[in-house]
């Protein structure tokens, strides 16, 4: 592990930090590529991120703040120390989006849909990014597994966020790896004729799934209710909302297909 990414004189660079900010480094360099074949202006598509990103950040940190309040109402001034680590994605994608979605309405006449499916595409690089941030830092770590436990050969030698190392499930690895499949699928997909919408609402399911299943190997504190984790429930809903999402979009394309033939 690697916490401090650089320490020089009196500047210190954390991993997390660092890495969070190359994840947004990358995935608005993959929307501006994007952004660039589709023939969008800078002026639609760049206020539409900023805003997804900004409020993106700011409603991540602040639903880690009110997972933890039991921690966060007697240390409130540590609540913007964002560097420190500690978002939640679920709030982080949901403020994000309805953010970009406010701002696309604004910014254009094209359905707030299309930036959405848009910044789909650059959301999960970054996200892997995050999750390797998490590994260096010892965030977001995985529960130990005992020898002779099913799948004890996956294990890693990891610290917990209090430094004791022990046989671990690689979650944060896990995580990225997994957010890496879901950036292959949609770039790879990105020149198919969709529905708007449905890139958005492929990543809300796809990725919410994988990180519910992901969730089972976590071992870092989360509230627990009638046994599940809370951030497993808060994927659940995600995973229930992008299926509704991509149902309508398979419907909206459905409704078109018998018009353009009837």
């Amino acid at each position: 592990m690697q916490p401090v990414l650089i320490r020089w004189g009196g500047l210190t660079i954390g991993s997390y930090a660092a890495l969070l900010d190359l994840g947004l480094v990358a995935a608005v360099a993959v929307v501006w590529l994007e952004a660039r074949r589709l023939n969008l202006r800078p002026a639609v598509w760049l206020d539409t991120l900023l805003a997804a990103i900004v409020i993106g950040v700011v409603s991540a940190r602040l639903g880690y703040a009110a997972i933890n309040w039991a921690y966060f109402k007697d240390h409130l001034a540590e609540v913007p120390a964002i560097w420190q680590g500690g978002l939640n994605w679920q709030a982080g994608l949901a403020g994000g989006s309805i953010g970009a979605w406010w701002f696309a309405r604004r910014q254009s006449k094209r359905s707030p849909l299309i930036l959405l499916d848009l910044l789909a595409i650059g959301a999960p690089l970054g996200i892997a990014l995050g999750w390797i941030g998490c590994y260096l830092s010892a965030a977001a770590y995985g529960r130990e597994v005992l020898p002779g436990e099913p799948l004890y050969f996956l294990s890693i030698d990891a610290p917990d966020l209090y430094g004791a190392i022990n046989p671990r499930w690689p979650t944060q690895l896990l995580g990225a790896i997994w957010a890496l499949i879901v950036f292959g699928v949609l770039w790879l997909t990105r020149r198919k004729t969709w529905p708007a919408g449905r890139r958005f609402w492929l990543l809300v399911a796809a990725y919410s799934l994988g990180a519910f299943l992901i969730g089972f190997t976590r071992g870092d504190d989360m509230p627990i209710i009638a046994g599940w984790r809370l951030d497993q429930m808060l994927d659940a809903v995600l995973i229930a909302v992008g299926g509704i999402g991509l149902i309508s979009r398979w419907r909206t394309k459905v409704r078109l297909e018998v018009s353009e033939h009837g």
